[in-house]
């Protein structure tokens, strides 16, 4: 069983593994850049300051300088202030580290997920491969519970590299905090990449069409994401401000605003009990779908 789930997917394997690859490498490459950037931009910091200039973030003109000329030749290399510097440089990176990388895996999971058998039943392979030694029940187990394992753990390991990622873009955009990435960086893209691939599954076994499939397997893929992030942000138990001039504690995320009420918050340090609580709905989901398939692929597909 495991030579013939290898000789029929081989290359989704090895088109998935070259394409996280190259999700990888980009972040690796969008990090360091940001790095040095930051670096950067630090240093002329200190070059300002060090030619009497006035920061970045001042509104009048040039003040006890030694030479106007070298100010405004300084000021020229950054626009403005931290953020709108950075931002003008990294707003496209930013937006593909938060989004990028859930859409990637639920397209890999749909692609992988939906011929598996769908392809079969429009081939009508599955009249020989449903009645050779392998029953159907060990045949749909050993091939879902193959992928799904393979696509878990490229998610993780893109998960961890966007997590890597992460500080170096936060740093520079202040504007945003590391829970603008809670969907998209460490546990969260296993679990994303398994749904995706496990409605894929079903709805391929339901509609016995692959491409159907793959259209049905995104759009529920973005539905149910959507509701599993606001059930874990919303549903699980969060702290509150205690009076309407205390902020919530640094790195916190903040679920409401109002003025003169307390405002909910879950601190810094329920990050990853809520990346596992994330990770556990979006397994659970999976498991449904994969049920479903199955029930699909003994009743109809045939």
């Amino acid at each position: 069983m495991t030579c013939l789930i290898w000789r029929q997917h081989r290359w989704q394997a090895l088109w998935t593994i070259i394409t996280v690859t190259a999700l990888c490498l980009l972040a690796l490459n969008f990090g360091f850049s940001a790095e040095h950037w930051l670096a950067g931009y630090h240093s002329w910091l200190g070059q300002l300051a060090a030619a009497g200039c006035p920061p970045p973030t001042a509104h009048g003109g040039v003040f006890h300088v030694r030479s106007a000329a070298t100010c405004f030749a300084l000021k020229d290399r950054y626009p403005g202030s931290l953020q709108a510097a950075f931002a003008s440089r990294y707003d496209n990176a930013i937006l593909l580290s938060q989004y990028g990388l859930p859409a990637a895996f639920a397209i890999i999971g749909a692609l992988i997920g939906a011929p598996l058998v769908a392809r079969e039943v429009e081939q009508r392979t599955h009249l020989a491969a449903w009645t050779q030694s392998v029953s159907r029940r060990r045949w749909y187990t050993a091939k879902t519970s193959a992928l799904a394992a393979g696509l878990a753990v490229a998610g993780l390991a893109a998960g961890t590299i966007n997590a890597w990622l992460q500080p170096q873009l936060t740093a520079g955009d202040t504007a945003t905090s590391r829970w603008s990435w809670f969907a998209s960086a460490s546990l969260a893209p296993a679990g994303e990449a398994v749904l995706a691939f496990a409605l894929a599954v079903a709805a391929g076994a339901l509609l016995r069409r692959t491409l159907p499939a793959i259209g049905a397997a995104l759009a529920g893929f973005t539905v149910l994401l959507l509701a599993a992030r606001w059930t874990v942000q919303t549903l699980t138990p969060a702290s509150r401000t205690t009076g309407p001039h205390v902020t919530a504690p640094p790195g916190s995320w903040i679920l409401g605003s109002g003025t003169g009420v307390p405002v909910p918050y879950h601190p810094a340090g329920q990050y990853w009990p809520l990346q596992l609580t994330l990770l556990t709905v979006l397994l659970a989901l999976a498991a449904a779908a994969l049920a479903a398939g199955w029930h699909a692929t003994r009743t109809r597909a045939v």
